[in-house]
């Protein structure tokens, strides 16, 4: 009996065990269900610009497994604070722009980070013009809304008559019938040169389109503001507790299956979705293959919106030669060639000149030397200021198109009448799996640092409601 007895209980602790075993193979199979089941979605960020920082910002805050790649060596894109001269000095975005706008998320995010800004006039009335001769000119406000309003009813009438028409179709024209006499030519100068940096292109590029849009979006824009202590605090902000590398150019990003697949310095990066922000002149190029190939009206909208391009020549002298004028514009037989000069003295502390620059006149010296800009440049001002004012003694040049992966500085109205039409399609995603987003993308504000953040945050919006947690 005790044999049978023991026989039964040694049995009895084999199925036991086997029962325990079961059980922890069953819970440890609902366990990693389970864990599947809550694992985070998985989300690529191509580009750390403003717009890339955003949009993974806001997915990691909620909750998304988020990685950012960006191509150059550093975060920021065209956001660009240079410190190597002791202080800093902004290379690319220089303003906070349209200060009144609900939509300006960068307003928002100044007063949560306690940024110190400046209120800086951009208005051609608030230069202070010098003539070919050196003479002091001034541009009364009337002159500048006669000048603006005659333009303006001119492009609103060639809109219905000639809407093929360029911006230099309807000032010509004005001109030929002497509607614009009245006003001195470095007047006129100026007010073209604002809208050309204004839209990153020539007036001959310009559709009349352009300048209506632009008219529209001002009246209710506000003022621009300058940072006090470098643009890039919005970008190191947005870019803490987030994981980008560095170094990392995407080449191609297939999306031929369930997942999507990022490849970037031959390693595969797989995700639920992908957010791509880089820089316009970037897809425009090529430079990243998609799989399967984009559809015929996303390559449309990319290869029709134009990409403009704006430099900067900062000058650092060894003292304020211009007084208190912090806008400067200086007629020249090429009104493009280093008229146009703000005064860098509130924000820095320095006596640092920027010259602005823009369309063909900026791709052009892009293939100069740092010399000959700087002799080019500094005849400018010696044209105004005389002979005996200082070289500088130290300086930066900006060749923003030549940046390999950004390739010019932000787009502007092209000739296509059907900007808006394409803006929209480029930023709209692909099978709720490929978003994008960028100044570029914006309707109605694009070429400002708000538009590009601002748009970031809209595809992670999207993404959250395409792909929810």
């Amino acid at each position: 009996m005790r044999v049978i007895a023991r026989i039964i209980g040694l049995w009895g602790g084999l199925v036991m065990k086997l029962f325990n075993l079961i059980s922890l193979l069953i819970i440890s199979m609902l366990s990693n269900a389970s864990f599947s089941e809550q694992q985070n979605n998985q989300v690529i960020v191509v580009g750390a610009g403003i717009a890339g920082l955003g949009a993974a910002k806001e997915l990691h805050d909620s909750g998304y497994e988020v990685t950012v790649l960006e191509a150059s060596e550093r975060i920021g894109g065209r956001i660009y604070t240079d410190r190597s001269l002791g202080f800093p000095v902004e290379r690319g975005a220089n303003w906070i722009h349209s200060n009144k706008l609900d939509s300006n998320r960068l307003m928002g995010l100044k007063d949560q980070l306690n940024i110190e800004t400046h209120i800086t006039p951009l208005s051609p009335t608030a230069f202070q013009l010098f003539n070919k001769d050196g003479g002091s000119v001034s541009l009364t406000e009337e002159e500048f809304n006669k000048i603006d309003t005659r333009i303006a009813l001119a492009a609103y009438a060639a809109s219905f008559f000639r809407p093929s028409s360029t911006l230099k179709d309807v000032i010509d024209s004005l001109r030929n019938f002497g509607l614009l006499s009245f006003a001195p030519n470095v007047v006129f100068q100026a007010y073209l040169q604002n809208i050309e940096l204004s839209a990153a292109e020539d007036i001959e590029k310009l559709p009349i389109g352009a300048l209506i849009t632009e008219a529209e979006y001002m009246e209710s824009a506000g003022e621009d503001e300058e940072v006090f202590g470098g643009f890039d605090q919005f970008t190191n902000y947005l870019s803490q507790g987030l994981d980008i590398k560095l170094n990392s150019p995407v080449t191609k990003i297939d999306y031929s299956s369930d997942r999507v697949n990022v490849y970037a310095n031959n390693i595969n990066y797989s995700a639920d979705a992908v957010i791509v922000t880089v820089p316009l002149g970037v897809l425009q190029k090529g430079m990243i293959k998609f799989q399967p190939e984009l559809t015929q009206a996303k390559q449309e909208a990319i290869h029709g919106i134009n990409w403009g391009n704006v430099n900067k020549v900062i000058f650092q002298f060894p003292y304020n030669f211009w007084g208190e004028s912090n806008n400067i514009f200086i007629e020249r037989e090429d009104r493009h060639a280093f008229t146009t000069w703000l005064s860098n003295e509130v924000i820095s502390g320095k006596p640092i000149l920027y010259s602005f620059y823009s369309g063909d006149f900026s791709r052009a010296m892009e293939d100069k030397t740092d010399e000959f800009i700087i002799e080019k440049a500094m005849n400018s001002l010696r044209s105004a200021y005389g002979q005996e004012i200082p070289d500088p003694e130290n300086y930066l040049i900006t060749r923003w198109g030549k940046e390999p992966y950004i390739l010019g500085s932000y787009s502007s109205a092209g000739h296509n009448q059907d900007d808006e039409k394409l803006r929209t399609e480029l930023g709209s995603p692909i099978a709720s799996k490929v978003f994008f987003a960028g100044e570029a993308t914006s309707l109605n504000e694009y070429g400002f640092a708000h538009a590009a953040l601002y748009t970031g945050l809209r595809e992670a919006e999207r993404l959250k409601i395409l792909l929810p947690q």
